[in-house]
């Protein structure tokens, strides 16, 4: 279980702080967040503090771009039809969305899109796809965030005299697919400055080929949010510049459905981004069916996007109901069955929506620490699975290493589905178990609270904070900073309950007091009532509360101090 954690300490170059922090005239604290992610001098720093469209590289270093210029500029003088094929999760349709407004603006007459039918179909391209498309007169399908893996429909396509451009992101196979073009970084060698991007970016990398404009850095910055790609390098820039679009002059798409999310305007974030708006685009196509989130980020008409943003509001709603029921039908098995030493977690039950296990998975893994499987089983016995994993864990790796029981699979580090047959499900959990026991130690199973630095309660001040604001966008390779202070003292009558297991204290330390807040933290409150030192873990942020603004330590752990 999670309530314990081990402190992970960045390490600190103190010269190399100094003169970073004196070339920059920034608080040191500064200097070291900087280069503990990777930023080595003043340059690098002004690149990383001030992202612009010019740290993008171009997008005919992908592979096969001129390929995928090529035809689509054939399509447009045939007057071919086209079909944009995406995916139903945010960063499939945003990507969509973005493309299919490229591939019109660029002059091509007829284009179509659509998404596969999570429940009926699951994930990708399939030669059901490619038959319809054939039918409907479509010479080319485009794929958005999907495709690599697809070798049955792209064959289907060849036969059809169907011409097929991939652009996805996710893993490859040994084989790539028969096609005119495929993009993907994963094509790229490691060091390529967009070897991480999403799939919603590498859509956007095509219509800039296409167009020889940057558009839409709005949907951009929500895919690759969304998929938990790292915010480093291209994704960062993206997401940074998407931001102040959506902040400035949003669609009407993304104005409707921040407000019935109730985000304030002009202050919308990346985290934001990840609990509030991905979710909702999301959640039809978790349900059934994708097309209302990619249609709200199409239409230009106010009144369309109002209903269609309450209808993703509706549908996150219901998402929300049943998502919570199995996560406690798995938590009441747990509970009675769960053992320290396991490795991973594995579960499959009839009666589970498949449309939101992914979601559960990562609530079981983030509790219990552990690599989790889950599989939603079909009347047929087909399951179909979602996989979430551990950092020192790569689970796409792991399923390749299992898939002789499987049917299907594919993802990334962190993340992945699969098709299993239920008659496959006891051997594939006896293997994947061995898997994890090969390669994760005891300490594995520990997590980390990674900790930028050691700070004194006198460096939390408002120039400080100000100077983090400029580290943002946050998220997953770029977290918001953490610190901890040794040796703080409670004060008195301070701690006390908030509803639902929060609680807030007061902290005093270099003879300053900083109010404190601890999210689902209720149980550590003994921990202050005997008045001893501790150490506290802590996110620093401004509180604004009718009109004042004050700093306050957001908690991550508390320990008492080592003697």
């Amino acid at each position: 279980m999670t309530d314990v954690y081990y402190w992970r300490i960045g390490e600190i170059d103190r010269r190399a702080c100094v003169n970073l922090a004196n070339a920059l005239q920034i608080p040191t604290l500064m200097a070291q967040l900087l280069l503990q992610r990777g930023i080595p001098n003043s340059d690098a720093a002004q690149a990383f503090l001030n992202p612009s469209i010019r740290q993008l590289s171009s997008p005919f270093e992908l592979t096969d771009m001129d390929r995928a210029v090529a035809r689509i500029a054939q399509a447009r003088k045939q007057g071919e039809r086209v079909l944009v094929f995406g995916d139903y999760d945010a960063d499939g349709i945003t990507g969509t969305a973005l493309l299919v407004s490229a591939l019109r603006r660029y002059g091509l007459a007829h284009v179509e899109y659509a998404l596969p039918q999570r429940l009926e179909e699951g994930y990708g391209l399939h030669p059901c796809h490619v038959a319809r498309a054939k039918e409907r007169g479509v010479g080319l399908i485009i794929t958005v965030d999907n495709g690599i893996a697809a070798l049955p429909a792209a064959q289907a396509a060849a036969d059809a005299g169907v011409d097929l451009i991939i652009t996805d992101h996710h893993r490859m196979g040994q084989e790539l697919p028969a096609a005119c073009a495929v993009i993907t970084p994963q094509r790229e060698p490691p060091d390529h400055p967009a070897r991480e991007i999403s799939g919603a970016a590498v859509a956007f990398k095509l219509a800039w080929a296409l167009t020889n404009t940057v558009r839409d850095l709005d949907l951009v910055a929500i895919g690759v949010v969304a998929d938990i790609v790292p915010l480093r390098g291209e994704n960062r820039v993206l997401v940074a510049l998407g931001l102040r679009e959506i902040n400035a002059n949003p669609r009407v798409g993304i104005a409707k459905l921040a407000s019935v999310a109730r985000l304030r305007k002009g202050r919308r974030t990346a985290e934001q981004i990840a609990f509030q708006i991905a979710p909702r685009i999301n959640a039809g196509g978790r349900l059934g069916d994708g097309r209302a989130g990619l249609e709200l980020l199409l239409t230009d008409s106010p009144t369309e996007a109002d209903c269609l943003a309450k209808e993703l509001d509706a549908a996150n709603n219901d998402r929300r109901d049943i998502e919570q029921a199995i996560f406690d039908e798995i938590q009441a098995e747990l509970s009675e069955s769960f053992h320290p030493n396991q490795r991973t977690i594995v579960m499959a039950r009839r009666d589970w929506h498949p449309g939101v296990i992914g979601i559960v998975a990562s609530r079981v893994q983030r509790k219990y620490f552990r690599p989790v499987v889950l599989v939603a089983l079909g009347e047929d016995g087909a399951g179909r699975g979602s996989a979430r994993s551990i950092a020192d864990f790569d689970i796409a790796n792991a399923l390749q290493n299992c898939e002789e029981h499987l049917v299907r699979f594919g993802g990334h580090h962190q993340a992945a589905g699969m098709t299993i047959e239920a008659h496959r499900l006891d051997a594939f959990r006896a293997s994947f178990e061995k898997t994890a026991a090969d390669r994760l130690g005891t300490a594995h199973l520990v997590p980390p609270l990674k900790i930028d630095a050691v700070a004194s309660f006198s460096q939390i001040d408002s120039t400080l904070l100000e100077q983090l604001a400029r580290l943002e966008p946050y998220g997953a390779g770029n977290p918001a900073p953490v610190f901890c202070t040794f040796g703080v003292e409670t004060a008195p009558n301070s701690p006390r309950e908030l509803r639902n297991g929060h609680m807030k204290a007061a902290f005093r330390h270099d003879d300053r007091l900083i109010p404190a807040i601890g999210f689902n933290m209720a149980h550590q409150l003994p921990l202050l009532a005997n008045g001893g030192l501790i150490d506290i873990a802590y996110a620093p942020r401004f509180d604004e509360w009718k009109g004042d603004c004050t700093i306050q330590l957001m908690l991550k752990d508390i320990r008492p101090v080592e003697s």
